[in-house]
């Protein structure tokens, strides 16, 4: 069904050209009222953890997330939590008024109406669960997760952990075109799972930038020294707003149904100014005071790779006993053990220039357990102590340790 258009996804998109000079078929899509509460609510949610990831940095740098990818990778985990697990995760994704079977079939719907929506944007979503294949997994979890979010199900033996790195770091090599080469850095004893989102996004500037019109310039940073960047200059119309603290300009891509907002902050503001009134209410209101004006554009290009691990911000924003191994309860994923989500590694990458925006982003959720679960056999094939004692008085008569069998 071919019914959504998220108003604002943030640093997701990957955008490149697209020869075909005949005008395509472009679809209107048109949210139901349970496929409009889930957007909203993704993009409030992710407004509110750009606001964390941001506060959380050390210092001014490049930053990018891709709300979509963190949201969809936790819908993913979400089928598998239960009890108050589920019910933070609800709250924090603010959708406590939406069934699991709303949420799954709205996502499925999403998806598949984005990725076909505007024949001059490439898009593509994708997403994966690899398993340790000793490890014994609920089928619902993996039915549910293939049915609604396509999710490629692959059981490995994860003792092998140079072939499972190359097999998941290769899936996201493949879905970001070569833009995130890896998600994962090692395979730990304890880890059972990765849930994978991949998000790609190609397309180009619907009014693109003369190349021959790029020319360095001065850009003035936050700390009011100056740099020299390569600077793009268009001049068309686009939709334009100003607020007393920025000016919003919106720069469409392909046929118009994707663009780029730029907040530019007025003289005297930060960006922390506008992060902190970004919330989805707010950036809808903006966005309906937008009106066509014709404009000289400045753009700089630029590059750049981003990558956070986002315990902390999903902890801060209410998702608590995920992570907490006296409280974290995902037993629809297994029985076999307690599980929790011992990593959520997000990394984005975009290059912006004359032609487009490319931009992706994977998101990497690793489920562990507390502790491995018993094996039923008995090897002692490594150095072990033994005690002799005798039953009834439980004198212990001997003790000692062997640490090689061969040996005289």
């Amino acid at each position: 069904m071919k019914r959504f258009l998220s108003f604002f996804v943030m640093a997701i998109l990957v955008i490149a050209c697209n020869t075909d000079t005949q005008d395509p078929v472009v679809t209107n899509l048109t949210p139901t009222e349970k496929s409009a509460k889930l957007i909203s609510a993704d993009n409030e949610f992710g407004f509110e953890l750009f606001q964390k990831v941001n506060a959380s940095l050390d210092e001014p740098k490049n930053t990018m997330i891709s709300p979509m990818s963190v949201s969809l990778a936790l819908a993913m985990v979400y089928n598998g939590a239960a009890g108050n697990t589920q019910k933070q995760m609800e709250t924090m994704l603010h959708k406590a008024n939406l069934t699991p079977e709303d949420i799954n079939q709205s996502y499925k719907d999403l998806v598949s109406a984005l990725t076909s929506h505007d024949p001059k944007v490439e898009l593509s979503i994708s997403n994966a669960i690899y398993y340790r294949n000793s490890f014994s997994i609920k089928n619902e979890f993996f039915t549910t997760n293939k049915n609604y979010y396509q999710a490629e199900v692959s059981g490995l033996d994860f003792s092998k952990s140079t072939e499972t790195l190359n097999k998941v770091n290769g899936w996201v090599n493949t879905k970001t075109k070569g833009k995130i080469d890896k998600i994962i850095e090692q395979v730990n004893s304890n880890d059972i799972m990765y849930l994978l989102n991949a998000i790609y996004f190609n397309g180009e500037w619907k009014y693109r930038f003369d190349t021959k019109e790029t020319t360095d310039l001065p850009f003035t940073k936050e700390d009011k020294t100056t740099v020299q960047v390569p600077t793009m200059t268009v001049e068309k119309p686009f939709n334009y707003y100003s607020h007393s603290k920025f000016e919003l300009l919106e720069m469409p891509y392909g046929s118009g149904k994707y663009s780029m907002l730029v907040f530019l902050p007025v003289n005297g503001k930060k960006t922390d100014d506008v992060i902190s009134l970004m919330t989805s209410e707010n950036v809808n209101d903006w966005i309906s005071k937008l009106t066509e004006q014709k404009k000289k554009v400045y753009l700089p290009k630029f590059e750049f790779k981003f990558d956070n691990s986002l315990k902390d911000e999903l902890a801060a924003l209410g998702m608590t006993d995920a992570f907490d191994d006296t409280k974290s309860n995902l037993s629809g994923i297994s029985d076999a053990a307690k599980l929790i989500i011992s990593e959520v590694m997000h990394k984005t990458y975009i290059k912006v220039d004359e032609r487009g925006t490319e931009a992706a982003a994977v998101t990497g959720i690793t489920i562990g357990v507390t502790s491995m679960p018993l094996d039923n056999s008995f090897r002692a094939d490594h150095p072990f102590v033994f005690a002799i004692r005798e039953k009834d008085t439980k004198a212990i008569l001997f003790i000692g340790k062997v640490m090689n069998p061969k040996a005289n």
